[in-house]
């Protein structure tokens, strides 16, 4: 079945910079939605269903039609992480795309390749239909498949000149543009084309 292609977002910024609301913003109207939710966050919003067992998350998987679904995990976060990202990639190989949601990142990747079943989304969702938005305060912590594979990068505020430089560099976004930005400024860059654009989240 002929799905049309996905988009891999790279979302970066410090601590509270917007990029958790930003990313609610783009995916307010998504009609299936599994986030990975360390911080139980999406589980409060609206629409949300908070899961914390596996075996509630893989029957969430198999589940057809309209659905929005916070995995708040306890134990091992890399073990967890691995088992959410292989439920995502089912449900969007067999049931139908969605959206994927990744926090806090670099709290269960490296800056080596992206391992396991995160790496099998990352290589092979996109062209099931999944949409994949990665989120990380730090991109030099987290891994690097994510940042290769980008169709976008979304850059907001950074909390030091390591961070804008490590950014610039991957991103091809100037130093100066990412220096600049202001709490809840942002820049776009559709990795795609090129095109860089400026935005101010609002509320």
């Amino acid at each position: 079945m002929k799905t049309q292609d996905g988009r891999l977002y790279v979302i970066a910024g410090a601590s509270r910079s917007g990029k958790t609301a930003w990313t609610r913003k783009q995916t307010v109207k998504a009609r299936r939605v599994f986030a990975w939710d360390p911080e139980d966050q999406w589980a409060q919003l609206p629409g949300f269903r908070k899961v914390t067992k596996r075996a509630e998350l893989l029957h969430a998987a198999q589940q057809s039609g309209p659905l929005k679904v916070a995995f708040v995990a306890g134990g091992n976060l890399a073990e967890a992480f691995d088992f959410w990202a292989g439920c995502v990639m089912y449900a969007g190989r067999y049931v139908g795309p969605l959206d994927a949601i990744a926090e806090e990142l670099a709290d269960v990747t490296t800056p080596a390749k992206a391992p396991g079943n995160w790496g099998i989304l990352l290589r092979r969702g996109l062209k099931r239909g999944i949409s994949i938005w990665c989120i990380s305060q730090r991109w030099s912590e987290a891994d690097k498949t994510a940042v290769g594979n980008a169709s976008d990068f979304v850059v907001f505020r950074q909390s030091s000149g390591d961070d804008v430089r490590y950014l610039a560099r991957k991103t091809r976004i100037p130093e100066a543009e990412i220096e600049a930005l202001a709490p809840l400024q942002f820049v776009h860059m559709d990795a795609l084309t090129g095109t860089i654009k400026r935005g101010r989240l609002s509320f």
